[in-house]
């Protein structure tokens, strides 16, 4: 930045210099990709399990993407729970749905679950659900 400081017109520039001293990050001991997929048909109006995650004894898991779609979404409805809460429940959905985490960190053993339903015990549904992630450690 110029600055004008002497009553001759001589500019004075000031100049800045700034030293971070950023650490570089360990590497993990170990970083795991999980994909899990899967694909139920039912015609149960309980829930039924589509597709789960567990994160391993000893690791960190990070959550990523849980999707899911039916083939019949007015006789489908979906529970999602993450790290023993509930997201949401009874929802009916009009399309696939991706959902995307920036990243939240789940402790060992903690569980993803994805279930879903059909509304009327005369209508099977065939419903997809994958959920990906990783796991440190």
């Amino acid at each position: 930045m110029a600055i004008q400081d002497a009553p001759d017109g001589t500019i004075w520039v000031t100049h800045v210099h700034v030293v971070v001293d950023t650490p570089v990050p360990e590497v993990p001991d170990h970083e795991e990709a999980i994909t899990e997929l899967a694909r139920k048909t039912t015609s149960s109006t309980e829930y039924q399990k589509v597709v789960s995650w567990k994160v391993s004894k000893g690791k960190v898991g990070i959550l990523q993407f849980v999707e899911m779609e039916s083939n019949d979404y007015e006789h489908t409805r979906f529970r999602l729970t993450i790290a023993a809460k509930e997201q949401f429940k009874d929802v009916q959905l009009e399309a696939s749905l991706a959902l995307e985490w920036p990243g939240p960190r789940l402790a060992a053993d903690d569980i993803v679950l994805l279930e879903a339903k059909s509304t009327d015990v005369a209508v099977e549904v065939k419903v997809d659900g994958d959920i990906l992630g990783k796991e440190v450690g």
